[in-house]
């Protein structure tokens, strides 16, 4: 059963692209999932179809990685306990000025298509509440909102969840506390969130911190078991990547972690 879900906004240094997504790829994610507490992941990278405008141009992140997690406290002592050392090594074409990795916890989750893997893109609410307005604000979104989401064609699942100081990696707060999370069967169907005026008119939001991305999938969803049992191939390419890393990771964490 899920617990969390850890939600890890990421870029690459300028230039290291291709060596931060074959690090991510086919050596991060592999090894967190080999610690206890994690069931699962995917990536993603920000589409170049939007539906809102960003300052500067665009989001701040250009990837995210969704981990599903069942133990959010058991997870967080894994990283704390083997980030950058062999058991996790992190390449230093991550950039890492600014680090976004919080477990949020489910406030509702609805499925239009259960045992079925979503094969569309993601798109991401981030919001918090306006003052005084978080109990007032969840059940306008639990009640009224996300049902009516839940109607739009296309849209396979969603989850409505909350940040809580409860087995968090980072030693600070996050910028918004509630994510949703919708997964599309059709990319088409994000031309709903363009059309809708509701999260924006929300009295109950903060209208500043309202951020509606869309993402499109870089890997297919790798679980636990996946890596375990993994295939000569996966296994070929994970020690290629390791190998290519070579001496150019990251040797000190800094004071990021709260662990």
């Amino acid at each position: 059963m899920i617990e969390a879900i850890l939600v890890v906004l990421s870029n690459a240094r300028e230039g290291r692209e291709d060596d931060f997504n074959d690090w991510y790829t086919n050596v991060h994610i592999r090894d967190a999932l080999r610690f206890r507490g994690s069931m699962a992941t995917q990536r993603f990278v920000l589409s170049s179809g939007q539906v809102q405008d960003f300052p500067e141009g665009r989001f701040f992140a250009k990837y995210l990685a969704l981990y599903e997690v069942y133990d959010a406290q058991r997870f967080a002592q894994e990283h704390f306990d083997n980030a950058l050392t062999p058991r996790m090594v992190v390449t230093d074409a991550f950039d890492d000025t600014r680090l976004d990795d919080y477990h949020y916890y489910p406030l509702q989750f609805r499925d239009n298509a259960p045992r079925t893997d979503a094969k569309g893109s993601v798109v991401l609410e981030l919001f918090n509440a306006a003052p005084g307005q978080d109990q007032a604000l969840r059940e306008w979104y639990n009640d009224s909102y996300m049902p009516g989401v839940m109607k739009r064609p296309g849209v396979v699942s969603g989850n409505f969840l909350a940040y809580d100081r409860h087995g968090q990696l980072m030693n600070h707060k996050p910028d918004h506390n509630y994510v949703a999370i919708y997964r599309l069967s059709d990319d088409a169907a994000r031309a709903s969130w363009k059309a809708s005026t509701a999260l924006a008119e929300c009295p109950h939001i903060a209208a500043e911190s309202l951020a509606v991305t869309c993402w499109d999938i870089i890997t297919p969803r790798l679980t636990e078991d996946d890596v375990a049992h993994t295939s000569a191939a996966a296994l070929a390419r994970e020690e290629r990547a390791r190998a290519h890393i070579g001496d150019n990771y990251i040797k000190d964490r800094g004071d990021k972690l709260a662990g």
